[in-house]
């Protein structure tokens, strides 16, 4: 059965003249299992025990104090999904899921990667120093392969840390790619990690970044890694680390 995404919205008046409206962020933000979207806004109102209107006109704002918006997620939207899904803070360890912070009122950080306004700040900032260090040569940018030797496959990343500290990482907090359910079912002593390229960046290069993902991108197409290896998707554009100029560091 597929499943539904569902939004409740509170009415408020507007602070600018006085007449209502639909808050933002939602009052609580959710996902249901069922076979359409009628028995969808059945479930949910049979929870919360209330019926929810799913459209309101502008004149009729006064009489209703909650908005019902249910959707149906296409099974590839990750954006959506992702938000559901147990995940783990990439400065502390922490698990958690987007959508309970979504659905918090007090919560000071809304985004995927971190758990709390605080280790998204130390997190950004070790990227920053990271880079500066590989900027500054002290410590190599490098590209790197994971492969399992019992098959060959391949999953190649790139890292701007110390390249012991990622393979370290990957094994140690797995998330829920193929390439991390691969690593939780399988024999630590069933992989090789090696570096295949160290960076180098060329005299005229102004965005560090971007150029490392062009070389992360180079080795996953030169290995096929996408489609007969671990590796999800191939890099397009940035990575998720915070773009930098050269000239910035």
């Amino acid at each position: 059965m597929p499943d539904y995404y569902y939004q409740i919205k509170a009415r408020k008046t507007s602070e600018y003249d006085g007449e209502s409206e639909w808050a933002f962020p939602p009052a609580f933000s959710g996902l249901v299992t069922a076979a359409d979207r009628k028995k969808a806004k059945e479930i949910i109102e049979e929870e919360y025990g209330r019926e929810f209107p799913v459209r309101v006109l502008k004149k009729d704002l006064d009489e209703h104090h909650y908005l019902l918006r249910i959707s149906e997620i296409d099974p590839s939207d990750e954006y959506i999904l992702r938000r559901f899904r147990e995940t783990q803070c990439k400065e502390c360890g922490a698990k958690f899921r987007p959508i309970d912070k979504y659905n918090d009122p007090y919560s000071d950080n809304s985004g995927a990667d971190y758990c709390t306004a605080r280790c998204a700040t130390a997190g950004k900032a070790r990227d920053i120093r990271d880079l500066k260090l590989v900027v500054e040569g002290k410590v190599p940018a490098v590209i790197y392969q994971v492969r399992q030797i019992s098959t060959g496959r391949v999953y190649v990343g790139q890292t701007t840390q110390p390249f012991t500290l990622r393979w370290w990482q990957h094994v140690t907090y797995p998330g829920e790619s193929k390439f991390h359910e691969i690593i939780k079912s399988t024999p630590i002593t069933d992989f090789d990690f090696s570096v295949i390229e160290v960076i180098v960046f060329p005299e005229n290069c102004t965005d560090a970044v971007r150029y490392i993902t062009d070389r992360e991108r180079f080795w996953i197409e030169e290995k096929n890694a996408v489609t007969l290896g671990f590796n999800t998707v191939r890099p397009t554009g940035i990575s998720p680390q915070q773009i930098l100029s050269l000239d910035t560091i």
